[in-house]
């Protein structure tokens, strides 16, 4: 059963580190080189200087991290809150259908057990980068950021709570550069918190983002045979809890860019017409009249935009080519019918010849929500395709989850991302 716990959580010193604004930020796996940078420049306490490694070759980067993060406990960068709460997370931002809010729960949760407690994770994970985790977690004792996690609230029991607490004004907020409001409340009275931890039980998390800090905390929780202790804080992790219902729950796609083509175009094109309709729309990624993607939601066959160097093309799957009997593998029906799953199958393996998990690890196929930063990849030469996509619905990640299965590699993008930094969970002091 889901058991969320109030923490006394580590803040930044706004005395010491200034506007909070200039030390969180995103979570590591969307930063790039030129992004910590930017980072690093913008204040000597950015939280990035602990969750990445400060240069490229420093392949133990977890050390330094442990250093730095003692250091700004003792020079109190960073100070606790006396009293264990829960704390109320809320992010209005520009989404496709208009300036929404989204509202979390922060707290601690006790490791389970990945489908068997309820966790249940929806996408596969890189084990490269869950071992680096693990490390960072071994050194510090801490989780700089939250696993943003959703649950179902049908009857509303935990609805109320959350308007009650933010009807007062936040202990914080600032604006991102994304242009995300960000404030933060505390949920100290017991009863309350009493309330949101007895709804949550026996409820049913996703993870929505943060798989690999979840799978590296699990790890953690039962690596020291001598803690036995189920209420120890190495049991626990942090986490940020959503109503699958909230309206700011916003999924964005995540497209495909793909470094290298490994056969012609004309013979990658010829393998694609046993599968696909194919139309050209444009004649070069160059050209931008509006958004490409917003044009997949039409209709219901599984359909993307393959955009080369020269020209982009509209695939539609065929009426006749069903999925199910198609794409190999025991997977279910609806695994197979997600679009994501399509294109891994038929488009990199069967057409091509590839393998995406492969890419990915190597670098060669890499992801973003972001369409003009996949058509300038492709555009720049930087890239010699992109496969633009539809986003994935909450409901068949739900459908995906439950049943036992996991959707491919980044299958799904929530948006706005967690901040790292907003709210740590320090094993030494958050129950004490």
């Amino acid at each position: 059963m889901a058991t969320l716990r109030a923490f006394c959580g580590l803040f930044f010193n706004s005395e010491v580190v200034g506007d909070v604004s200039r030390v969180v930020a995103p979570p590591y796996d969307v930063i790039d080189e030129a992004k910590k940078r930017r980072l690093q420049q913008r204040s000597p306490y950015n939280i990035v200087r602990l969750i990445m490694p400060q240069d490229p070759g420093d392949s133990a980067f977890w050390n330094t991290s442990v250093a730095v993060y003692r250091a700004w406990k003792r020079g109190e960068v960073l100070i606790r809150d006396e009293t264990p709460c829960l704390y109320l997370h809320r992010q209005t931002f520009d989404a496709p259908q208009g300036r929404v809010t989204r509202t979390g729960i922060i707290g601690a949760l006790r490791c389970m057990e990945l489908g068997s407690g309820g966790v249940l994770p929806h996408e596969m994970t890189f084990p490269r980068t869950r071992s680096q985790r693990l490390y960072l977690l071994r050194s510090c004792r801490a989780n700089f950021s939250q696993v943003f996690m959703v649950f179902r609230d049908g009857e509303e029991r935990i609805l109320p709570s959350l308007e009650a607490a933010a009807s007062s004004p936040p202990f914080m907020e600032f604006l991102d550069d994304e242009g995300v409001e960000h404030q933060v409340w505390r949920l100290e009275d017991a009863e309350e918190i009493a309330v949101i931890a007895e709804a949550l039980q026996g409820k049913k998390l996703i993870i929505a983002d943060g798989h690999h800090r979840y799978e590296s905390a699990l790890a953690y929780s039962g690596e020291d045979p001598s803690v036995r202790d189920p209420n120890h804080p190495r049991k626990f992790v942090s986490a940020t809890l959503v109503r699958s219902g909230d309206p700011g729950l916003v999924i964005l796609p995540v497209h495909r860019v793909l470094k290298r083509l490994p056969l012609p175009l004309e013979e990658i094109y010829r393998r694609l017409e046993k599968y696909f309709e194919l139309e050209v729309v444009r004649r070069s990624a160059d050209e931008r009249r509006g958004s490409l993607a917003a044009g997949l939601r039409e209709g219901g066959s599984a359909r993307f935009l393959m955009a080369t160097g020269e020209e982009v093309m509209r695939l539609v799957l065929r009426r006749r080519v069903v999925p199910d009997k198609v794409i190999k593998g025991g997977e279910s029906s609806r695994w197979k019918g997600l679009d994501v799953s399509i294109l891994h199958a038929l488009i990199l393996r069967e057409a091509m010849g590839l393998n995406p998990e492969t890419l990915a690890e190597n670098g060669e196929l890499s992801f973003t929500p972001w369409e003009s930063v996949a058509l300038d990849d492709v555009a720049s030469g930087k890239a010699s395709a992109a496969f633009l996509v539809r986003p994935t619905r909450m409901e068949d990640i739900w459908s995906i989850a439950e049943s036992g299965e996991r959707m491919p590699h980044k299958s799904s993008y929530f948006y706005p991302k967690l901040p790292s930094g907003l709210v740590i969970y320090d094993h030494e002091t958050a129950f004490a």
